[in-house]
């Protein structure tokens, strides 16, 4: 009985010793690690008024380009310009050999000089002729061929000073003369160069103040444009590579015709260029405002995600949680976006940090916006 006894205490030990073994081996269940919060910025959703524009791109053009041809078969003798200078209308920039012509001008002018004193003799025959016709020295047919002579002595004067002014007019050549107001580009041919009737160019003006910059917009924008042009001047504001401030200008022409390959019509805005800091042929970035929201909920396009379900926002939460919120977009301008529904005025919502949130995920706010939302 006593063995028995002993046989049991030691079976019940060597299992207790066996459990606490095999308890103490078994892999535990690890904890999850805790994750950081994600770094954003955010901005507060404002109601306020927003202008609604259009942003493009365009390119600065001048708003009257002149190619100078010489008019006349010549060589050049004298450039009177620098390249690049502003010009006034009417100024010399060039002249070409005039020998040739000043010379024809002269036997023009005699050959004007002889028929007009020609002219004098006949007229004075005929006067005679009508006195002699009447006290019957003469006869009526000797009559008619004085007044046909003296009417030919007219005709003849008259192509004499049609040959004059021909050959002023074409010695007025030699003398190249700006034909508008604006900036002459490269002399494209120097001092001793030929030139052929319209057909060499000899430099290139361009009228910058005011200039042009023309840009493109899709059909689907002009009837906004056209009701914004009925009720004011479109403002333009462009801005352009180089310059510190926005430029201001307005809308002043749409073209007649959309482009039916693009879809798309050409639009100009006029600027004064009075500093002439802009140039034809630079690009631009170009805004039209064509209205104003009132009352309108905006947020930075920043903020908007798009998703399989829509466009969606991260809200912060008071406890420094984000919440997706699906939203329901309205009208956009160059910086911002209207929310319809969705939002709330004055909550947050994530910038930037996006890409490493998910729902109901902590965030820290490391940094201000960078846009303003509660100015236009």
């Amino acid at each position: 009985m006593t063995r028995n006894i002993v046989l049991f205490c030691l079976a019940v030990i060597c299992g207790v010793a066996g459990w606490i073994f095999f308890t103490d081996s078994a892999p535990k269940k690890l904890q999850p690690p805790a994750v950081a919060p994600v770094a954003v910025t955010v901005a507060e959703v404002v109601q306020r008024e927003l202008p609604i524009s259009i942003s493009t791109v365009g390119r600065t053009e001048a708003k009257v380009s002149v190619a100078v041809k010489s008019r006349l078969d010549g060589q050049v003798v004298e450039v009177d310009f620098a390249e690049g200078q502003a010009v006034k209308k009417g100024q010399l920039l060039m002249r070409f050999d005039s020998a040739v012509l000043d010379a024809q001008r002269r036997q023009a002018e005699g050959v004007l000089a002889r028929d007009e004193a020609q002219l004098t003799r006949i007229k004075a025959d005929y006067q005679r002729n009508l006195a002699l016709v009447k006290q019957g020295f003469i006869s009526q047919s000797g009559l008619s061929q004085s007044a046909a002579d003296f009417h030919a002595a007219e005709a003849n004067l008259r192509a004499d000073r049609a040959s004059l002014d021909n050959a002023q007019l074409q010695l007025s050549y030699t003398r190249i003369t700006a034909p508008i107001n604006g900036v002459a580009g490269a002399l494209m041919l120097p001092v001793g160069g030929a030139a052929k009737f319209n057909d060499t160019t000899l430099l290139v003006i361009n009228q910058i103040q005011p200039i042009y910059i023309s840009y493109s917009l899709p059909e689907s924008q002009l009837a906004q444009l056209k009701q914004a042009m009925r009720k004011a001047d479109v403002a333009v504001r462009a801005t352009v590579a180089g310059i510190s401030q926005p430029l201001l200008g307005k809308l002043t022409f749409v073209d007649n015709t959309v482009d039916p390959s693009s879809g798309s019509i050409t639009v100009k805005a006029e600027f004064s260029n009075a500093d002439r800091a802009l140039t034809p042929g630079q690009f631009a970035q170009v805004e039209l405002e064509v209205g104003r929201l009132a009352n309108a909920l905006v947020v930075p396009k920043e903020a908007i995600e798009s998703g399989v379900q829509g466009p969606y926002a991260y809200v912060v939460s008071k406890d420094m949680t984000v919440a997706i919120r699906q939203l329901s977009l309205g009208a956009e301008t160059a910086n911002f976006r209207v929310v319809n529904s969705g939002l709330v005025a004055g909550e947050q919502v994530v910038m930037t940090g996006q890409a490493g949130l998910r729902n109901n995920a902590k965030v820290t706010i490391s940094a201000t916006p960078s846009v303003s939302l509660s100015q236009p």
